[in-house]
C-alpha cells in the first residue's frame, strides 16, 4: 500500500464487507487496513454490508432468497435487508473512528444506513458517503 501511495499516486483503497470467501474483510482486517490508510494518507473506501448474514439469507448461501426460488435482482431486498447495511455502516464508522481514519462509504442503498451516517457526521466523525441514482430513486417494487 505504501508503495502505491508514495510512488504511484494512489489515494484511496476499496474494501468490501461482503462477498464472503472472495473479497470480504473481517473487522480485524478492516482495522489493520484503516490504520495503514491513516498512516499513508489514503482514503478508506468501504462497501458496508454484513457479509456473514448476507451469505446466510441471500443467494451466496442456502438462504431465504434461494428457498423462495429467487435468484435475480428482485432478491436484493431479501438477501440484503436494510438493517444489515445499517449495522455494517455503524460498524465501519466505529472502526474508522477508533483508528482515526477518514472513511468513505460507497453504494449506500438504504435510508437506515443514511441515518447512521448523518448521526456520525453530527457527532463530528469524519465520514463521507455516496449513493447511486438507482439506489436513490428505485425500490424493490420496480422488479
Amino acid at each position: 500500500m505504501e508503495t502505491l501511495v508514495r510512488e504511484k499516486g494512489v489515494n484511496s483503497f476499496q474494501m468490501f464487507m461482503t462477498y464472503k470467501d472472495l473479497y470480504m474483510l473481517r473487522d480485524s482486517e478492516l482495522y489493520q487496513v484503516f490504520r495503514a490508510c491513516r498512516d499513508f494518507g489514503a482514503i478508506a473506501r468501504v462497501h458496508a454490508e454484513n457479509g456473514e448474514l448476507v451469505a446466510e439469507v441471500g443467494t451466496g448461501g442456502r438462504g431465504e432468497a434461494l428457498d423462495l426460488g429467487i435468484t435475480g435482482p428482485e432478491g436484493i431486498e431479501i438477501s440484503r435487508p436494510e438493517e444489515l447495511e445499517a449495522e455494517a455502516t455503524h460498524r465501519v464508522i466505529t472502526i474508522a473512528n477508533r483508528t482515526h481514519c477518514p472513511v468513505y462509504l460507497v453504494n449506500v442503498s438504504s435510508m437506515s444506513a443514511g441515518d447512521v451516517i448523518a448521526a456520525a457526521k453530527m457527532q463530528g466523525k469524519v465520514v463521507y458517503a455516496e449513493t447511486t441514482t438507482a439506489h436513490a430513486t428505485l425500490t424493490g417494487l420496480h422488479y
